[in-house]
């Protein structure tokens, strides 16, 4: 991985005393922040992490993920393989109703890049593959001459109807997103991904980028994407600089004028804060801004006019989102319109510093087991009802002298691992699962996880799994009584729907081997 250029507040053209300030209100762990990036005049002058977030992890994007759809059907308009006028159909003729409609005829590329399709809502049918789900259209597909798969988001497009002139408004759509990557896949024979490993990704000196497949085989295309907080930054200077990087023209700078400029105007009510929509980028209203933007706060935000760029990575909801953005125009912008350095300023900028390198998410207050002396239930395996977390059972191990640490070992659907629990620190872990087998808008568990705990006053045990390479950090608060526990699971920010719930167990002593010798039953609540 190659990195930008760091430099001091003063050569980046910066006031010290507005980066100072800006960090400041960044600190509030209410904010949810991860972490945040300040470049200008051709070097970063700020950045932070909030342990266990750390700069050499990727870090999910969601929807900013749209973005580099967009770029990577700029590379092939470049490379010769496609138009924007080129007609969407076109390309999937084997997916056509035998009458599509004038409208879905009438759709171009041109029209998925803007979220201008003519769709009246965002289809969003992105089912994954059930067994049950494989074998009725196994079944239904076996005499065709050739047999599509199971689960097909291509072909769950084109059965929508499309309400209105393609063009004609902007209508928020993932689904058109994944259309861009199936067709740079479809015209280069790689993957989205692999096309911009060799067009961008590389170039820029990426590190560690990865992106999530559907079960067609092809990149999520609208979400999924995961990548370092540098070098979501690295992107926004690569559009800065109207697609030129270290002296090379590697995208055509009119392309990048027109993916950054309004393609589409918004409607104010619903977008008051932007201009319009260009190629799979937000047009602000305010200093020709425009930005990358994905649920939970990953935002980069470029300022041609000021050279500058921002990129910040969060776990927060709506009006966390709103605060950080306005944060930033109202503290660090006239700070970088206007530089001011005073001693007095610097001398804020040097403290403020040395506060940022202790920056970290919030664990668990309270005590530790050892001292807090509540083991009664160390050992113990809960077994648990059936829940929407897929969580089959919990075994608790709480340090029983100072110096020890809490564990646990959780078993799911996905596997069994165990993890160490820090007391008033991070414990870094590995999962069961692997990064590639996650959906990243969804998915409970992911592959890296830090854990922390504490026991409350109220005699709860709570317990605090930050997964490091993602938005998500899942508190559970745990009370034991008897044979049983009660496990109350939140979530700091969902996508799409709510993994907020209450989950019971039941202690048994026996391990897995010894239940299935004395022949208990699979379908037993939490045994599977």
């Amino acid at each position: 991985m190659k990195h930008l250029k760091r430099m001091t507040a003063q050569e980046a053209g910066i006031s010290p005393a507005s980066l100072a300030e800006m960090y400041r209100s960044l600190e509030d762990p209410a904010l949810g922040l991860h972490s945040f990036m300040v470049y200008k005049n051709g070097g970063v002058a700020a950045e932070a992490w909030w342990a266990p977030y750390r700069p050499e992890l990727g870090h999910t994007l969601f929807s900013a993920s749209k973005t580099y759809a967009g770029l990577a059907i700029g590379f092939a308009v470049q490379d010769g393989l496609l138009s924007l006028d080129d007609r969407v159909v076109s390309f999937f003729p084997e997916y056509l109703p035998s009458r599509p409609g004038e409208n879905m005829e009438k759709m171009k590329i041109r029209h998925l890049l803007t979220m201008s399709t003519g769709f009246a809502a965002d289809p969003h049918d992105f089912p994954w593959p059930r067994p049950d789900d494989v074998l009725a259209r196994s079944a239904s597909c076996f005499h065709q001459e050739q047999v599509l798969p199971a689960v097909d988001w291509v072909r769950n497009f084109f059965q929508r109807y499309v309400a209105y002139e393609p063009g004609s408004e902007f209508v928020y759509c993932t689904h058109a997103s994944y259309l861009l990557a199936v067709i740079v896949q479809r015209v280069t024979g790689r993957t989205a991904f692999d096309y911009l490993k060799e067009k961008l990704f590389d170039p820029l000196g990426m590190g560690s980028v990865s992106w999530e497949l559907s079960p067609d085989g092809y990149n999520v295309g609208g979400w999924g994407l995961m990548l370092t907080t540098e070098d979501l930054l690295k992107t926004g200077v690569f559009l800065l600089q109207k697609g030129q990087w270290e002296g090379q023209q590697l995208l055509a700078s009119d392309w990048v004028e027109q993916a950054t400029d309004v393609q589409i105007p918004m409607d104010s009510a619903s977008n008051p804060q932007m201009a319009g929509y260009g190629y799979q980028i937000w047009i602000s209203k305010r200093e020709g801004a425009f930005l990358l933007r994905g649920a939970c706060g990953q935002v980069c935000m470029v300022f041609p006019e000021l050279g500058a760029v921002v990129a910040y990575t969060s776990g927060a909801n709506g009006p966390e989102r709103q605060t950080v953005e306005k944060r930033i125009w109202d503290t660090l912008v006239p700070g970088m319109k206007e530089p001011v350095n005073s001693p007095e300023g610097e001398t804020a900028w040097q403290e403020e510093q040395k506060r940022m390198e202790k920056f970290r998410i919030p664990t668990p207050e309270g005590q530790p087991s050892w001292k807090a002396g509540r083991r009664e239930a160390s050992g113990q395996r809960y077994l648990l009802g059936d829940n929407r977390l897929n969580w089959d059972a919990i075994t608790f191990r709480f340090a029983e002298r100072e110096g020890e640490r809490d564990s646990f070992t959780l078993e799911s659907r996905e596997g069994t691992f165990t993890a160490e629990i820090g007391f008033g620190e991070w414990k870094d872990g590995v999962t069961c699962v692997r990064t590639a087998d996650t959906d990243t808008d969804v998915s409970i568990l992911f592959e890296k996880v830090s854990a922390a705990g504490a026991w409350q006053e109220d005699g709860r045990y709570e317990l605090r799994l930050c997964f490091r390479e993602t938005s998500y950090i899942n508190n559970l608060k745990i009370s034991f009584a008897g044979n049983g526990m009660v496990l109350e699971h939140t979530r700091n920010c969902s996508f799409m729907q709510s993994t907020d719930t209450i989950l019971t167990g039941a202690a048994l002593a026996a391990a897995p081997e010894v239940l299935r010798k004395q022949g208990i039953p699979k379908k037993e609540p939490g045994y599977h």
